[in-house]
């Protein structure tokens, strides 16, 4: 096996080199079997180190070319194939990341390690110029013995005693339990939760609005459980446009009583 190159780090930067010894750190290319967490050893005495695993995905959401009326408007990447190979690229660095068909050729599931993630993914690709249509997220199921399971997490929470009750209140509605609950004595106090992924579909924002923005998170999968049952965080509808055109600030003004506003005035909208 021969390497095509090899790199020592020298600072922030890589720089090329004919060797390595030990304590260097290296980054080799050419070994298209090796993957992220494989250790390369010697031939003759082998004596690699424990593979590293992967948590396991535990959200979905559908990516697909721009099928709006305003398609080819916004970005200058808007084919099919443009979105499935940059999809690709992504999957030969991120681990975490999986790809998967749809019914539709034009569209893929997506599955990721969180909401964050995936919401990343999306971003990046809308700088780079991509147009797309991005689905609802959805939970990641298993089968297990005939019982359908759903992902876990193990939430940590540190608010002001101010909150503890409107935060509480919010985690109720997700269906978390609460497992513990320390009081430092300094106005702070540390809540951990067990919590379906599915309950944290948007709770960040939710959770920020109501501590002000001074709370802290942190989530971590913490393995599947049997399904939850229904999870309502949403009392409401949407409100949709029902006809192309610019929204006006008049229209708006009216609006905004009844629901949050996505758009201001001078946006271009199209039916549905």
């Amino acid at each position: 096996m021969k390497l095509a190159e090899l790199y020592l780090t020298d600072a922030l930067d890589r720089v090329d080199a004919a060797e390595a010894g030990p304590g260097d750190i290296i980054a080799v290319a050419g070994i298209p079997e090796v993957t992220i967490g494989e250790t390369l050893a010697d031939a003759d005495d082998p004596r690699p180190l424990p593979p590293l695993m992967i948590d396991e995905p535990s959200l979905s959401m559908t990516i697909g070319i721009n099928t709006s009326p305003l398609a080819g408007q916004d970005g200058t990447k808007v084919t099919a194939r443009q979105v499935e190979t940059r999809l690709q690229q992504e999957l030969v660095g991120n681990v975490s990341l999986r790809l998967l068909p749809t019914e539709r050729p034009d569209a893929w599931e997506v599955q990721g390690r969180g909401e964050l993630q995936l919401a990343v993914l999306v971003e990046t690709m809308r700088r780079e110029g991509f147009e797309l249509t991005v689905g609802k997220p959805q939970v990641v199921t298993k089968e297990v013995n005939g019982k359908l399971h759903e992902p876990v997490e193990r939430l940590t929470v540190e608010v002001p005693e101010d909150y503890l009750g409107v935060v509480t209140q919010l985690m109720a509605l997700r269906k978390g339990r609460m497992e513990q609950m320390v009081n430092h004595g300094t106005g702070w106090v540390r809540l951990d939760f067990r919590v379906p992924s599915r309950g944290l579909i948007g709770f960040r924002t939710e959770f920020l609005t109501e501590t002000r923005g001074t709370g802290l998170l942190h989530h971590v999968f913490d393995g599947y459980a049997p399904w939850f049952g229904e999870l309502r965080t949403r009392r409401s509808g949407s409100l949709v446009a029902d006809r192309r055109g610019m929204s006006t600030g008049y229209a708006l003004m009216n609006l905004q009583e009844r629901g949050s506003m996505l758009i201001g005035p001078g946006v271009e909208v199209y039916e549905g």
